[in-house]
């Protein structure tokens, strides 16, 4: 099977990507099947991994065709689970074109993927740093897709919503997500067409695995061979976005909800806590040029541990968002030294930066996960 074209995003830019074969579900002849990815790392330590959650399908006019919900069993960091989604009672074969996930407990989850697999084989995906794009919160992983290597971010998600984390699911239209140079080209000149139409996708601050998620209707039409949205105002034409009429779970409010709703809160004082570890006891070093410290640091939405990026030569203190130089035979104070890996105090007065004026913190790391 070739590789899967799906949206992605490079520098920045909408672009393509590729989902290679094994990094999507195989087919089961009587079910949906679905693949969450956490953010992966080269060892067992838990860094981006957390509850496995609720997953729902929807067809093409919002109807739930099935769902699974969430457990307290996590999804170990470095791996994924394939949840297969019995179809509900009188409802068929409807292929799902929808889909939400919502936490499934109190650690929260960093999702580097979605993939679906149709009983007919139709397979569909989805990268988390579409989502990270959008506004959402974010972290870096070291997934590798493609013959390119490209990293995509993942995009946590948590039902207490602790330690800044603003979400708690999300939902997202699969068949919007196939790739095409032209497609990318569009969403790049418009980024509302991605990042504010709800039922194409959304996340959502107050969410649970039993809810429902607005859907088009109608179904939008896209160009056969280049996938564009043949009517980009359709797009985003809110009397075209439905939730069912009545019942329960059906909450119209979501058709309103988004990242730009609630004010962004820096974590709090007490270490935030991600998957099963405090982040100011774990480091993460990587080496990947496409992991940027730099980038974590200057973003508002990213979340989680301390960074180091080797080929950057810097390193990210996550709390306050602070960028310090890693040590070398030139920078020997106020830098983070990789052998010890503590900072190193500044020559000024009660060990301040020289240049900046600042205290360098005092960092004891007890577990250091190298990302090669």
């Amino acid at each position: 099977m070739a590789a899967l074209a799906v949206i992605s995003i490079v520098a920045s830019a909408v672009s393509v990507g590729l989902m290679i074969p094994g990094m999507i579900p195989e087919k089961d002849e009587h079910e949906p099947v679905v693949r969450i990815a956490a953010g992966l790392s080269s060892n067992e330590a838990d860094t981006t991994s957390g509850n496995q959650p609720g997953v729902a399908l929807y067809d093409i006019m919002g109807r739930k065709v099935g769902s699974v919900g969430g457990k307290k069993e996590t999804i170990k960091d470095g791996s994924f689970i394939d949840i297969k989604v019995p179809f509900a009672d009188g409802v068929g074969t409807k292929p799902a074109e929808y889909i939400s996930v919502a936490n499934g407990g109190d650690d929260a989850l960093c999702i580097a993927y979605i993939a679906i697999t149709q009983p007919d084989g139709t397979k569909k995906a989805w990268y988390g740093d579409v989502a990270k794009h959008c506004g959402a919160d974010w972290y870096h992983s070291l997934l590798k897709t493609g013959d390119d290597d490209f990293q995509p971010s993942c995009v946590w998600i948590d039902r207490n919503r602790s330690n800044g984390l603003r979400f708690q699911g999300l939902g997202l239209h699969f068949n919007d997500f196939a790739a095409t140079e032209e497609r990318a080209a569009q969403l790049n000149e418009n980024k509302d067409l991605m990042c504010n139409a709800a039922p194409r996708f959304r996340m959502y601050e107050d969410f649970g695995d039993k809810d429902y998620i607005p859907f088009f209707n109608p179904p939008l039409d896209l160009e056969p061979k280049t996938l564009k949205d043949s009517d980009p105002k359709a797009v985003m034409d809110k009397s075209r976005w439905h939730m069912p009429d009545e019942g329960p779970h059906v909450n119209k409010a979501l058709i309103d909800q988004g990242p730009s709703r609630k004010k962004l809160r820096r974590q709090s004082n007490s270490p935030a806590v991600f998957g099963e570890a405090s982040n100011s006891s774990v480091v993460i070093i990587s080496t990947s040029p496409n992991h940027s410290a730099k980038e974590l640091c200057e973003s508002e939405t990213s979340r989680g541990f301390d960074f180091v990026s080797s080929t950057e030569n810097l390193f990210c203190d996550m709390e306050p968002k602070k960028l310090w130089p890693v040590c070398n035979e030139t920078t020997t104070c106020a830098c983070f030294d990789m052998v010890s890996e503590t900072m190193r105090p500044g020559k000024g007065l009660r060990g301040r930066d020289s240049r900046s004026g600042q205290i360098p913190p005092a960092k004891h790391y007890t577990k250091t996960v190298h990302w090669g």
